[in-house]
């Protein structure tokens, strides 16, 4: 088995994390599970949507890591992602699989993800893209943001809690669509795709990969505002957040 080098998480985060995964290949899961255990991760191993569901009725895990095809099931893990977002809409999902078309990264993104990474992957890269999620979420919990911004008392975020209200009804992001968010609002200007790649704290993202979040961020406002257009493309450049 291959060695994994362990990462410094930051000072503070001394609580171990629980993570679950959902994969019907048992050497592939324990594969995974291993190298998370060793980073200090309480790991639950599932290998079908059944045994899943009854787990997470039981108790959610802090992050999911889910194939897609779960034996004959072949998209159970489209389904417990559902089932999890509906449970909790701000719980981290990561899509680990061997299905790479574009068309199911962006299913997969639209069903509320918030990582979609196509085997093979290797065990330090999975280590850094998860570690990055715990981090965002200490940073954005301790550090010197300030906890709530309002602009034009239409919109309101909360930092610390990573919440979002417009108009007073909730906005339900994933981490990284709040991020987005959050980065549009702190400018009066457009902003780039470059620095919203960088507010995402992902490494490696795709321009199409922003597009889509986006386009995702927008559904979500227009679901509770069908007149929203606060959020303005600006062709070759970035985006904008004005609501004029």
């Amino acid at each position: 088995m291959a060695r994994v080098r362990k990462y410094k998480l930051l000072k503070g985060n001394h609580v171990k994390q629980t993570i679950a995964i959902v994969e019907d290949d048992a050497q592939q899961r324990s594969y995974y599970a291993d190298a998370l255990r060793a980073h200090d991760y309480i790991v639950v191993e599932l290998e079908d949507r059944a045994q899943a569901i009854a787990a997470f009725d039981e108790k959610l895990p802090d992050l999911a890591i889910l194939d897609i095809a779960l034996k004959s099931d072949v998209g159970g893990g489209y389904e417990v992602c559902r089932y999890l977002k509906q449970r909790e809409a701000s719980l981290p999902v990561v899509f680990l699989t061997s299905r790479g078309d574009e068309l199911d990264k962006i299913y997969g993104l639209q069903l509320g993800a918030w990582d979609y990474q196509t085997k093979p992957v290797s065990l330090e890269y999975l280590i850094v893209r998860i570690e990055s999620f715990f981090q965002i979420k200490q940073l954005t919990s301790t550090g010197n943001n300030s906890e709530s911004s309002n602009r034009s008392g239409e919109l309101n975020i909360n930092e610390k809690s990573m919440q979002c209200f417009w108009r007073e009804k909730e906005i339900n992001l994933t981490p990284t669509e709040f991020s987005i968010l959050a980065k549009l609002v702190e400018v009066d200007e457009a902003v780039s795709v470059d620095e919203l790649i960088k507010a995402t704290h992902q490494g490696v993202v795709e321009d199409n990969t922003i597009n889509t979040h986006i386009l995702h961020i927008r559904k979500k406002f227009k679901k509770v505002d069908a007149a929203f257009q606060c959020i303005k493309t600006r062709y070759g450049f970035g985006y904008q957040w004005s609501c004029e």
